[in-house]
């Protein structure tokens, strides 16, 4: 994983990954939206609003969250998993190459999309002091696949789920 990571990068310095901060604000609103809707006993205009808020956010940054979506390529997991081995210190106290191959392997096994990839290190590199088990990763990738997909397949509902509740809003 090495060799790819420095044949990426051109040994110019850090290779380029994609990246999708600035999704992060879109998945949470969608989340909150989500279970705003999935709880709610009876249609409200504040919750209306929230739908409309998060249509528009959403439709501003639709092309965003489909390449977000995308599977991710081995060459780009192996940067992104590369880079999350550097970022840390400590990273020097076990096989590298026997450890990033199996790394990649295990994640690549998940088909993850390059976003769920890119928060899940995004993650982790905030949260940890260390490195992750192989396992920790699987988890952290996991989650972010969740929680993209259902952000994704909620915006697919959205506009139905919000004539619903204008109707039911609107109706006697």
């Amino acid at each position: 994983m090495a060799n790819e990571i420095a044949e990426t990068g051109g040994g110019r310095g850090l290779p380029e990954v994609p990246t999708f901060v600035e999704l992060d604000p879109i998945w949470a609103e969608l989340d909150a939206v989500r279970t705003d809707v999935a709880t709610a006993y009876q249609p409200s205009a504040e919750l209306l609003t929230k739908m409309d808020h998060a249509i528009a956010a959403a439709n501003h940054l639709r092309p965003r969250i489909s390449a977000a979506s995308q599977p991710i390529s081995r060459g780009d997991l192996a940067i992104h998993l590369g880079l999350l081995l550097k970022s840390f210190v400590n990273a020097g106290q076990q096989d590298a190459a026997v450890f990033g191959r199996f790394l990649r392997d295990d994640v690549l096994s998940l088909e993850p999309s390059v976003g769920a990839i890119d928060l899940a290190c995004r993650r982790w590199r905030r949260k940890s002091k260390f490195l992750p088990a192989i396992a920790e990763m699987m988890d952290e990738v996991r989650a972010a696949q969740s929680q993209i997909e259902g952000a994704v397949d909620f915006l697919l509902r959205l506009p139905a789920l919000r004539a619903e509740h204008a109707s039911r809003l609107n109706s006697p």
